[in-house]
């Protein structure tokens, strides 16, 4: 599951990958928290727990250098600056600041970590998340095209992961 569901990220199409284990059905979330050490040492990635609960631990594995090149692009950091990250904030700070925000709500600027575009995350926001162009990985509001483009990507890559694991 963490591998198709990552990967994009594992492929390095996209900077990070946000899963959430439950205790329904299958309980992946005392999988999760019996082997996390075990799947960290197997991945190619990191990951921040970002919000537990009673029944449900929510995941985001990331490729640290990706992620930081994400982050600190202008638009994205100008973004960032405007929901409270500092302007000189480390990428570790980043990082636990998501995480304090993302205990009560899911913030908005999750989807700057998650490498969607920065006019996407804008357009969702002042759209209250309405009037979309498209929608598939996330909803998109600019540039149609590239956003087809990177989702083409994702599927190639969570395909790519597919036919690995069931060889």
């Amino acid at each position: 599951m963490i591998y198709f569901s990552s990967a994009p990220t594992i492929m390095g199409n996209k900077p990070s990958s946000l899963v959430t284990f439950t205790k329904n059905k299958r309980n992946l979330y005392d999988l999760w928290k019996t082997h996390k050490a075990y799947i960290y040492n197997q991945l190619d990635m990191e990951y921040v727990e970002l919000r537990e609960r009673q029944n449900s631990v929510r995941v985001l594995f990331y490729k640290r250098e990706l992620m930081e090149e994400c982050l600190f692009k202008k638009e994205c950091r100008d973004f960032l600056n405007t929901v409270g990250y500092d302007s000189e904030i480390t990428f570790d700070e980043c990082i636990e600041k998501l995480k304090s925000r993302f205990e009560y709500i899911c913030p908005h600027e999750i989807g700057i970590f998650l490498g969607i575009p920065v006019e996407d995350v804008i357009g969702f926001i002042r759209n209250n998340g309405e009037n979309s162009v498209i929608c598939k990985y996330w909803k998109v509001y600019h540039n149609p095209e590239n956003a087809r483009l990177l989702f083409d990507s994702y599927d190639k890559a969570r395909e790519c992961v597919k036919s690995l694991l069931i060889s």
